[in-house]
């Protein structure tokens, strides 16, 4: 029994350590290799599981929607300028890899959900991507997600405050997760749909 437990112990101490080689070596190597992002306080902070609603006004959570790489992206359908841009990058770059034979799904995620419906986002899901996954919620719900992906949102300053006619302040990054929903990366606004397919290439080829 002596044995045995003395076995169970060093075989949970040598996890650990592997756990922590992979984290601290290997996986900001790996990040540096394809060109990514290495966030303070490392990346493992970011991202998580969630619980939202679709566009037919059913709950889903994310580890039932990620079963393949995805590239979310939050923003806000009556965005005028910010969003379509890159949402139209992200389309690309999913199409790009599309026909070199990967499968990476475009989600989007609100940050105004008082305006961002299921059927607005249905609507608006179309005009963007046929494979887009658009999601909304609660404002408790969205705000949670927002966290979980350090996402920065809130209404513009107006000289008028309009319950129905406003601009929202927003982060504009686009993160990628793994077929699992761990957070890999995430691009900024300057990266091309190219450079996106090509560095997401790299990390599914690794």
């Amino acid at each position: 029994m002596k044995k045995i437990y003395i076995l169970s112990t060093l075989i949970f101490f040598l996890v650990i350590i592997l756990y922590a080689i992979f984290n601290v070596i290997i996986k900001p190597s790996l990040n540096r290799e394809c060109g990514g992002n290495i966030v303070a306080g490392g990346n493992s902070g970011i991202g998580g599981e969630f619980q939202l609603t679709d566009i037919n006004l059913q709950k889903v959570n994310s580890s039932d929607i990620i079963s393949e790489p995805a590239l979310i992206y939050f923003g806000y359908s009556y965005c005028p300028d910010v969003c379509p841009y890159d949402l139209q990058r992200n389309a690309i770059a999913v199409d790009i890899l599309f026909d070199a034979g990967r499968e990476v799904t475009p989600i989007f995620i609100t940050i105004d959900p008082k305006r961002d419906t299921p059927e607005r986002l249905k609507e608006f899901a179309t005009f963007v991507h046929p494979k887009l996954l658009a999601l909304t919620g609660s404002e408790e719900e969205i705000k949670n997600v927002m966290k979980l992906f350090k996402v920065y949102g809130q209404k513009a300053k107006q000289e008028k405050l309009d319950n129905t006619d406003y601009l929202m302040d927003h982060s504009a990054f686009t993160y990628l997760v793994d077929a699992s929903g761990v957070f890999i990366d995430y691009f900024n606004r300057k990266v091309s749909p190219e450079e996106m397919a090509k560095r997401i290439t790299c990390y599914l080829n690794s």
